[in-house]
């Protein structure tokens, strides 16, 4: 009989996580984007949403995170410069079961039979949607909201922060230093009490980097350091989490930058970090390629944490849709080529000279 034995599991339960390679996980209350980012959020890190130019869906995506922490009582930190955040949780989306109406038409269309191409009708459909079977986190409808009773009843911290202009311990702009020292606060008081070991802070911080908060991260007279407040501001609060279990979902208008580099030593200092790129406004919005889907969807960072390799996603090529009900991510698939473009000759492979007794593509009858 073999003495090895397998340890079990000393962590207690919380209320909507899991444990994976001995790391509590948090849903970010979209399915599909747990399930490109390794199964959801580790706890101690720092998740990072590039946004859109006009921040639509990224401010969607921050509500999703929200509302998942309402529906399992977690602790929720919301933090803006940009606008009150009381006024954010007023418009979060409200639980729902699956399947949505529009989901039981999906799967009425996929039961059709294949008119042509008969012979592929007994393969396995492709699957273009993630996480649509997984029992983790919870299912929103984007047409209803939260009551307002539930939300008062919520543990929620609101830190609208403003700006004095004034230098604080080695910030240019002391927006990050006052940030920086609420979030501790409440990591330390979740850590002196014991909470941390029966519930998850989530920390919610909009549109870091803007306008806002760049105005003063830089020398006056030039453009010197700038975006050095906002790297060392990212470096100090991913060390601050990683011991702890509370998890920052940030979103930063990376589209604003001057610097090109600023974003790439960014990404350096956080955990793991996605883009969104919407077609409102680009050329993509009235390209047939793309009517299906609002945006493309970037992964820019996995990291390995608690692993040895990071995470490898199903697909790299993604694409979202808003829906009336729901935000989905799905694997992007471009329509066939149904147009007549002239082939080069290089590239008929059945095409040889008439001197060698070949024959053109023509010639060949099924």
């Amino acid at each position: 009989m073999s003495s090895f034995q397998k340890l079990s599991d000393s962590q207690i339960s919380i209320n909507g996580t899991k444990v994976k390679n001995n790391s509590t996980y948090i849903s970010s209350g979209i399915p599909s984007l747990d399930h490109i980012i390794g199964g959801g959020l580790p706890s101690g890190s720092v998740f990072v949403v590039e946004e859109d130019v006009l921040g639509n869906y990224s401010r969607i995506l921050n509500k999703y995170y929200l509302a998942e922490g309402i529906v399992c009582k977690h602790a929720i930190f919301i933090a803006s410069a940009d606008e009150d955040p009381q006024e954010i949780v007023k418009e979060l989306p409200q639980p729902c079961a699956q399947p949505f109406e529009d989901d039981i038409s999906d799967a009425t269309q996929r039961t059709d039979k294949m008119k042509i191409a008969w012979r592929y009708e007994g393969l396995n459909q492709v699957e273009s949607s993630f996480g649509c079977n997984t029992n983790f986190g919870h299912h929103f409808d984007l047409s209803k909201h939260i009551d307002n009773e539930t939300i008062k009843n919520s543990q929620i911290s609101y830190n609208f922060l403003e700006s004095n202009g004034v230098r604080v311990n080695g910030f240019r702009n002391a927006l990050y230093f006052n940030l920086l020292n609420s979030i501790k606060e409440a990591v330390n008081d979740y850590k002196s009490n014991g909470k941390q070991d029966k519930n998850i802070l989530r920390i919610s911080i909009l549109s870091l980097g803007s306008p806002i908060w760049m105005a003063l991260d830089c020398e006056e007279d030039s453009h010197e350091g700038y975006g050095q407040d906002l790297i060392k501001f990212m470096y100090c609060l991913r060390v601050l989490l990683r011991d702890s279990s509370a998890v920052a979902f940030v979103t930063i208008p990376s589209h604003l930058f001057d610097d090109d580099h600023l974003i790439k030593r960014l990404l350096y200092s956080i955990d793991n970090a996605v883009k969104i790129e919407s077609f409102t406004g680009s050329s993509k919005e009235t390209n047939p390629v793309y009517k299906d889907y609002h945006g493309l969807f970037h992964i820019t960072k996995l990291s390995a944490i608690y692993s040895m390799v990071p995470y490898v996603p199903p697909s790299l090529d993604l694409a979202f849709k808003l829906k009336r009900k729901k935000f989905l991510i799905e694997k992007l698939h471009l329509p066939p080529e149904l147009q007549e473009t002239s082939e080069r000759e290089q590239d008929d492979i059945t095409a040889t000279p008439y001197t060698c007794g070949g024959f053109k593509k023509k010639d060949i009858d099924f």
